[in-house]
Order: structure tokens, then C-alpha cells, then sequence
């Protein structure tokens, strides 16, 4: 499974409805720039936050301080735990706020801002709804309050995974910006024009795709076993066909083959069945599947396609029988992925979004936790 990673901000966008489908987001690489003041006699100065180029919905920024140089303070210059008065917000009434927080434990300071739904604002363009549009004007977003500490440079920056300091699992890059529901490219800039802090640009990293749980690609899959008449299916165990052990899945001649009507209604396509042509008939999504059983051709739509061994029946019970396929076909015909994995004697057939890689820990897992569900509970369906 590879999928964005929905930071809190782009949750947000989501749930609020905050993402037009056809903003302009032509900007190139948008830019947030915290630039410091120059400490007062004190050692108390302020950290403003811009954005430049872009165009967004919402942004999230998840900061880690190093407490010897540095510490978050309210106006009086006391240390302060408190968000609202450690920050203020520079948004002329356009922007909200949520999840904003400092942890003085793991000196992490978390902020996520977007716009208002019905609200606008555009620095030279023209506004639209729910949209901030910024050029290289840039916009003001914060105005942070810090107090330096010792006489080293004061480190402030991303808290992004695998730097060494604390960070949150919610945005493991630190940062971002998001533009028509997605995480756009930034780049995030630390200045310091007095040469008081740890100046710096990193290029935030794009959303990863992380790896899905054992238990995501469960319920994703169909998991059957050679020679077994009951499948994993959403993450339980079911007969193939109640009443029918003797149709399994099995392979041969180096083929793998799999009960169509089972495997296709399970993938949410409909099979019919055309008893004088011995036809298997199968339609999903507008789309219309003919195979003739003990023939090397099918047809998708009208358009004529190739299969290396043909469909075939396997003998069911009452002098019935069963049309199986090779998996190929459940691969090419109906868009699924299937993989068989001949130390688990298993076949998997699992949606291609998921991206399943048979050499995978995770889908390693997945399948010792089907063949431990297929062994305990097989024999009861």
C-alpha cells in the first residue's frame, strides 16, 4: 500500500472542505522563511514566520528548540508553556488555528493554521475562496516570542525524523504546505541576520508513503490455499463454496488456478454463466469479461485477449463442476495483483494500490497471520 500521509493540516482540509479540485498551484516551491530579531538586552527577541510563493489551504510546522540556547517565553519574557501567549498570529482575521501546543519536555513547538471556509487572502492575485495566494511579496503568518540562553547560537529547526531530536509521528518531515488538499514542495528558512542563531535552509521532504499494517492488507486481500477449501476474506474465514471441499484452489503444470465466480464477486464484479457456450460472463464497472471455458482467448469489451492455459472445470459435488482460471487472468482481466508464495503454499490476490511486495516484512506477516487463521478456523467452514 502506498499512500500519502495525511498530516494533520491536510486532515483538516478534508474534513473542512477547504480543497478546491482546480487551484492554480504553478507557484513552483513554496517558501517558509522564520526570520529572528535581534535579542534585546534581556536576550528576548521575536521569530516571524512568512510564507512566499504559494498557494494553500493550510500549513503545519512542528519546531524542536534546543533548551541550552533557547526557550519560549510569554511578553513579560517568561518561560511559557502557553501557545497563545508565546505567539501572535499576523492573519488579519483570514486564518484559524488548531492543534497549537508546546511541549517543554521534548522542546517541540506544534502549529497548524489554515484558512477560515469563506475567507480569502491574496498578496497581488486575485482572491478565492478559502485559498491564501502569496507571491514573493510573502505573508505574514507569526510573530513567536523567544529568549536566548548562554552565549551560544540559538538552534531552532524542524523536527523531522531520524534528526536526532524528538519529532511526531502525525508529520515526521516537520513541515508543510498544502495546496488543493496535497503537501506541496517548501522550503523552510531559519535567518538570523545578527548571527545569533543557527541560520539554515532545508527542503522539506515530500509526503512518504508509509508502509501499511499486516492487518490493513488482511482485510485488503484474499488469501486462499493450495489445496484448501476455505479463504481469508476482510480479515475472516470463509468457505470457497459452503458445501463443496472439493473445490480448492491448485496448481498445475506450473499454473496456479482460482474459482472465478468466487474470487470475481468478491472483487465486486457480477459472474454469469452461459451454459449452451459453456461461457463465463463477467461485468464490473461498466466493463464485460466473456470466457469460454478450454479456450486460450477471452474477451474485455469486445477486444479479443490471450491466455497462456485456458479456463478449465474442476469436479464440485453432485456431478457438478467449478470454472477456475489461471491467476494470470484474475492479473490482466480483472486489474488485480496476485502473487503465490510457494513456502506458505498461498496465493494472494490484493488490489495494486496496495503495492504488495512478496519479499515484505509486513506482507510476510500478513500472510503467516492468513495461514494461522486459514489453519485454526479452515475446518470449521
Amino acid at each position: 500500500m502506498r499512500r500519502r500521509i495525511l498530516t494533520l493540516a491536510l486532515a483538516l482540509c478534508l474534513v473542512l472542505g477547504l480543497a478546491p479540485g482546480a487551484l492554480a498551484a504553478d507557484s513552483g516551491t513554496a517558501r517558509a522563511v522564520f526570520e529572528g530579531s535581534a535579542p534585546d538586552a534581556n536576550g528576548c527577541f521575536t521569530m516571524d514566520l512568512r510564507i512566499y510563493d504559494a498557494t494553500f489551504n493550510a500549513f503545519q510546522f512542528i519546531l524542536w528548540y534546543d533548551p541550552a540556547t533557547v526557550v519560549p517565553v510569554d511578553a513579560s519574557g517568561k518561560e511559557t508553556d502557553d501557545f497563545s501567549a508565546f505567539a501572535t498570529e499576523r492573519d488579519n482575521g483570514w486564518m484559524a488555528t488548531i492543534g497549537t501546543s508546546i511541549d517543554t519536555e521534548k522542546h517541540l513547538i506544534d502549529f497548524t493554521g489554515y484558512v477560515t471556509p469563506g475567507k480569502s487572502v491574496a498578496v497581488d492575485a486575485e482572491p478565492k475562496t478559502g485559498v491564501a495566494i502569496v507571491g514573493e511579496g510573502g505573508l505574514d503568518l507569526f510573530s513567536f516570542r523567544f529568549k536566548k540562553v548562554g552565549e551560544q547560537p540559538v538552534v531552532l529547526k524542524l523536527a523531522v525524523k531520524d534528526s536526532g531530536t524528538p519529532w511526531k509521528e502525525v508529520l515526521p518531515t516537520g513541515g508543510a504546505v498544502v495546496e488543493s488538499g496535497i503537501a506541496a514542495p517548501v522550503t523552510v528558512e531559519f535567518k538570523y541576520t545578527d548571527g545569533s542563531g543557527s541560520s539554515g535552509t532545508v527542503d522539506v521532504p515530500q509526503p512518504g508513503e508509509p508502509e501499511p499494517t499486516a492487518d490493513e492488507l488482511l482485510k485488503a486481500g484474499i488469501f486462499l490455499e493450495i489445496g484448501g477449501h476455505a479463504a481469508v476474506v476482510e480479515g475472516g474465514v470463509t468457505a470457497i463454496y459452503p458445501g463443496e471441499p472439493n473445490v480448492t484452489a491448485y496448481a498445475h503444470d506450473n499454473r496456479t488456478f482460482v474459482p472465478v465466480r468466487f474470487v470475481a464477486e468478491r472483487l465486486g464484479a457480477e459472474v454469469g454463466w452461459e451454459n449452451d457456450t459453456q461461457t463465463a460472463v463477467i461485468t464490473k464497472g461498466g466493463h464485460t469479461i466473456r470466457m469460454k471455458v478450454g479456450e486460450l482467448t477471452y474477451t474485455l469489451d469486445g477486444v479479443e485477449k490471450k491466455l497462456d492455459v485456458p479456463a478449465e472445470f474442476t469436479p464440485s459435488v453432485n456431478n457438478e463442476f467449478r470454472t477456475m482460471v489461471p491467476v494470470r487472468f484474475v492479473t490482466e482481466a480483472l486489474g488485480y495483483q496476485v502473487e503465490w508464495d510457494q513456502a506458505r503454499n498461498l496465493a494472494v490476490v490484493i488490489d495494486p494500490e496496495y503495492g504488495w511486495d512478496p519479499a515484505g516484512d509486513v506482507e510476510a506477516k500478513t500472510m503467516d497471520e492468513a495461514v494461522r487463521l486459514l489453519n485454526m478456523y479452515g475446518s470449521f467452514v
